[in-house]
């Protein structure tokens, strides 16, 4: 039988000389520790490190119960009609 990775929702911060960044992200709870300084994968699949974990969440989720927003964000848009092709408007002249 396969072993349960739990995750905890985390904020975390990154700064730089040019920029500072912050973000939420649900992580293995392994990470999920105050003051830990971690390497996260961006959207392009690359490595980012120097993310510093500012809170950890009390709360743990199993993998499988993650939220998944794409999903839906994907039904609020199909039910609120939002995903519907707009309607081009006739020119007036």
């Amino acid at each position: 039988m396969a072993k349960t990775t739990y995750y905890r929702q985390c904020h975390m911060k990154k700064a730089s000389k040019e920029a500072a960044w912050e973000q939420t992200s649900w992580i293995p709870e392994e990470f999920a520790v105050v003051g830990k300084v971690l390497k996260l994968k961006n959207a392009d699949g690359i490595w980012d490190n120097g993310w510093i974990v500012q809170t950890a969440g009390q709360n743990r989720v199993a993998e499988n119960m993650l939220p998944d927003y794409h999903s839906e964000i994907k039904g609020h848009r199909k039910a609120t009609g939002d995903a519907l092709p707009k309607q081009k408007k006739e020119s007036q002249g």
